[in-house]
């Protein structure tokens, strides 16, 4: 027999049997499993606090209700502080209205037609042009000079923005015995519009009566000031309501 280590023997001649060389590579057995000296140490798990609970949500309708709330208190003040501070603590402003037809015998300023560009605007009718038994009313100037019958015309108006003194003749259709007769001025701003009411003057026609009638020479007007365009209109209160054409006093421009 072979063992380990051993030659081996030659083949015997004519036996016709191979003697087969064993393996030397064979499969170790596997080593033991040898038991942990230490054994893992457990892992220690730290308790977690407990968690807080969310805030609650911002319910959706808050922010614009705080919005509308501020808008409501900025208009409260607006309207209290800032409109009396605009209006200056005074009242509505009135409106503009046409001028009456009917002359006062006071001096008043009552507002004109409105306006209509940069331009002085057109004088208002203040009356008619005649009234029964007033045939016409002038104011007399050189210009337009008054022409009395059986004497020289009168042209004694003497008028700008700066002084004015008026000479008013008013005009029968009739002679007019023992008869009042009076009349009043209008005095219209073409700029702004406005027409203020200046005295006039009156007298009472003789018993033997007259077709004309001047109620006083040269009647002292006091123009208002600050104007730029003007007219003045006489308007006759007795015997009839009538009114002269304008006397155009100042620049034709605004």
């Amino acid at each position: 027999m072979w063992k380990p280590g051993a030659a081996v023997p030659a083949e015997p001649l004519g036996t016709g049997y191979s003697i087969e060389a064993p393996t030397l590579d064979q499969p170790r057995p596997p080593a033991p499993l040898r038991p942990p000296t230490n054994p893992p140490i457990p892992r220690q798990t730290v308790p977690r606090p407990p968690r807080q609970s969310e805030p609650p949500e911002r319910p959706g309708w808050l922010v614009p209700a705080a919005v509308a709330a501020v808008v409501i208190l900025l208009l409260g003040i607006f309207g209290v502080v800032v409109l009396p501070r605009l209006t200056g603590g005074k009242g509505p402003v009135a409106s503009n209205t046409s001028p009456s037809s009917h002359p006062s015998g006071t001096s008043k300023p009552s507002p004109g037609t409105t306006p209509t560009g940069g331009g002085p605007q057109t004088v208002p009718s203040y009356g008619p042009a005649t009234a029964a038994p007033v045939s016409k009313i002038q104011i007399c100037t050189t210009g337009a000079p008054c022409s009395i019958p059986g004497s020289s015309a009168e042209t004694g108006s003497v008028c700008d923005l700066a002084s004015c003194k008026v000479e008013v003749a008013i005009y029968f259709t009739a002679v007019q015995k023992s008869v009042q007769v009076s009349y009043t001025l209008k005095f219209f701003d073409r700029c702004t519009g406005l027409t203020t009411d200046l005295p006039g003057t009156k007298t009472t026609t003789p018993s033997s009566g007259w077709i004309v009638a001047i109620p006083t020479d040269h009647l002292l007007v006091n123009i208002p000031g600050g104007v730029k365009s003007g007219a003045l209109v006489a308007v006759s209160d007795q015997p009839a309501v009538a009114a002269s054409a304008p006397l155009l006093l100042g620049s034709d421009t605004c």
